[in-house]
């Protein structure tokens, strides 16, 4: 489908040339035709990518074209909830590129898997597992998991090189978007120094990523650390690295761990960390597309799986 022409505008204070009649700045009239271009018509060229989670798609209307970020403390569940997406996006036939800057990528797929195929995974880390069953599970997978690149990436990975990856995904797919995960950009962030303070290499970055999403018309998911101060508390303010953050991004989620015991700083038992199944509040702190809000969901780390069925409430639609 043939996109409108885009109203030519000239920037403010841009020099034009004096042998060329000056052109008048757009109005919003101008617009209209692009409006219809894109919103007028339900296509499958305009489809959105769909988040692994109703609420989500509820209140954002699925991953759309933009910068979003998650956060949540240490253990909340975040880069299962990144993968949960991934799969997601896979199964609706989208093209997804996953850059790790923290776990090796055989680590990430096999959590996946796990994941998709409701698989213990100390089990299959551990040999453990009955190979009948292992290899049945790969094989249900193989075609969702042919659409998820996993880029063990450098902390010195340009943005650009990740635009032409992206951009080659795209092209070798039928889709016209992608959606593409970092996990997690503090890392990223840290690789390359060219200023003493981190927060703006930090805001670098978020520009980099912003950036990214608009130039791909496509949406990139973002996992952030929190701040120790605020750690384990869905507020903007918890953003590690500078404010550049909560004002670039589209949205923000955060995973908070509703059962983390009061009194300590973590479980009484470490193995509780990774066995047992906990109540998780996924709250959307920041949403241009609509209204913010929460929902309770069970996260469930023997699997790197995520219930949104047994702690759910009714949708205010």
């Amino acid at each position: 489908m043939n996109e409108p022409v885009k109203p030519r505008t000239e920037a403010m204070g841009e020099v034009s040339d004096p042998s060329q009649p000056a052109r008048k700045p757009a109005t919003a009239e101008d617009f209209l035709p692009i409006l219809h271009g894109k919103f007028g018509a339900k296509t499958t060229d305009h489809d959105i990518i769909p988040s692994a989670f109703e609420f989500l798609n509820n209140s954002l209307g699925g991953w759309r074209a933009g910068l979003h970020l998650l956060a949540g403390e240490p253990g909340s569940g975040k880069t299962s909830f990144a993968l949960h997406n991934a799969a997601q996006a896979a199964q609706a036939g989208y093209p997804v590129l996953f850059l790790s800057f923290d776990m090796p990528s055989e680590f990430l797929v096999m959590r996946l898997l796990c994941q998709q195929a409701h698989l213990n995974c100390r089990e299959v880390m551990d040999g453990a597992m009955e190979p009948e069953a292992l290899q049945a599970a790969m094989a249900a997978q193989r075609e969702v998991f042919s659409r998820i690149t996993m880029v063990e990436a450098s902390p010195e990975l340009p943005c650009e090189k990740a635009e032409e990856t992206a951009r080659q995904l795209i092209a070798d797919s039928e889709r016209d978007r992608i959606l593409v995960i970092v996990d997690y950009l503090q890392v990223w962030a840290a690789g390359n120094r060219q200023f003493s303070e981190f927060r703006h290499e930090v805001a670098k970055l978020i520009a980099g990523l912003r950036h990214l999403a608009l130039s791909l018309d496509s949406p990139v998911l973002a996992i952030s650390s929190q701040n120790r101060r605020h750690q384990g508390e869905a507020i903007l303010q918890s953003l590690e690295g500078t404010s550049d953050l909560e004002y670039s991004a589209d949205s923000i989620t955060f995973l908070i761990n509703v059962e983390r015991p009061v009194n300590q700083g973590g479980y009484i038992d470490p193995d509780d960390l990774v066995s047992k199944s906990r109540s998780v509040s996924i709250n959307l702190r920041k949403n241009r597309f609509g209204e913010t809000g929460s929902r309770m969901v069970k996260f469930l780390p023997a699997t790197c799986a995520f219930d949104e069925e047994t702690v759910r409430r009714p949708y205010a639609r």
